[in-house]
């Protein structure tokens, strides 16, 4: 049942406090509690001290009557939008089943998830454990930064976008401003993503095992670094080209001239002692000059000096490792044309 709650992607009703969901949730899932952090702590301490009847009568007796009805309705809006959901709390037992009866009284007969969260979590990492070894197979794409090596992953439906997952794009200068997902929910997004991917071949982005604070699980990224590899093969000024309008252009539709400026400044300090000194304070002056004159120009001579200075030296120390496994070697749209042959 689990299994095809994950594949057939049911809306859920996590009703667990948002103390709890902040912790880890599933991607389908929104978080309606039936109590909030306060009500749940109060509650546990009553358990903790009194018993499972006392907290059980102090639960009930802090969500009732308006707040009760405003619960309900809340979970009844969520319903009507979304008619095929399931109710969910931590495991499966009195919350879900407080909830399930309400609804009931409402005309509205939902299931719930035996098991709740713990046991959905356990699914997916089941899901996660058994990846490493199934019969599909997996291809990496690689290619040297600003290759837009996610543009093509991203394109093909048996490709899992881990960066997208993630909610950052893999290098220092890889974050947005809104933050990433926890950990549980990452692995939780990935296991339900790869169980819906039902190709016989499935489509990666070269990555190091850690995606800002994220990290790949184990046993899920030794397959990744012994899987074969394509490699996307772009001129310098293509990829300083591409790199100008994903992290500059782009950047400056929602935030300021300022602000992005210091935040590439910060982002290019945490990499000063691998890039050296010399090269550092190259940049960091180019970065400064190019954000006070507004220029597309001055910001593609930091971009290539970047590039070639730190990011391509590296990548070809990598490349050096991995070229074994290499079965194509093309440009961005040679590479898509032998995918889609695939």
């Amino acid at each position: 049942m689990l299994i095809s709650l994950l594949q057939k992607q049911i809306p859920l009703i996590d009703l667990r406090a948002p103390i709890e969901f902040s912790k880890g949730a599933m991607p389908t899932s929104t978080n309606l509690p039936i109590l909030f952090d306060d009500e749940r702590e109060l509650v546990g301490t009553t358990y903790r001290k009194l018993g499972k009847e006392s907290a059980t009568e102090l639960g009930y007796s802090l969500v009732k009557d308006k707040t009760r009805e405003e619960r309900v309705q809340s979970w009844v809006a969520f319903i009507n939008d979304n008619p095929t959901s399931h109710l969910y709390c931590a495991r499966g037992g009195q919350r879900s089943e407080i909830a399930q009866n309400w609804l009931s009284k409402n005309g509205l007969d939902i299931p719930r998830v035996k098991g709740g969260f713990k046991l959905l979590r356990n699914t997916c990492m089941n899901i996660l454990e058994e990846a490493f070894e199934d019969s599909k197979k997996w291809i990496i794409i690689a290619g040297k930064t600003g290759s837009n090596k996610t543009g093509l992953v991203s394109k093909f439906s048996n490709g899992i976008d881990l960066e997208a997952l993630a909610n950052h794009r893999g290098s220092a200068f890889g974050g947005f401003p809104s933050p990433q997902p926890p950990p549980i929910s990452f692995e939780n997004s990935l296991a339900c993503k790869y169980l819906n991917t039902t190709n016989r071949i499935i489509l990666f982005e070269d990555e190091s095992r850690a995606i800002g604070r994220l990290v790949i699980p184990e046993k899920f990224y030794n397959r990744m670094i012994n899987s074969e590899i394509i490699i996307i093969d772009q001129p310098l000024q293509q990829r300083v080209d591409h790199i100008y309008n994903e992290y500059v252009a782009n950047a400056l539709t929602y935030q300021s001239l300022d602000s992005l400026c210091n935040k590439l400044r910060r982002q290019l300090e945490k990499i000063s002692k691998r890039l050296g000194m010399d090269n550092f304070k190259i940049i960091d002056n180019q970065i400064s000059i190019a954000f006070q004159r507004n220029d597309k120009n001055e910001h593609y001579q930091w971009i290539q000096q970047l590039l070639q200075n730190y990011y391509d030296k590296m990548y070809d120390y990598q490349l050096e490792k991995k070229k074994s496994r290499c079965i194509y070697k093309g440009s961005w749209n040679d590479v898509e044309e032998y995918i889609t042959k695939l």
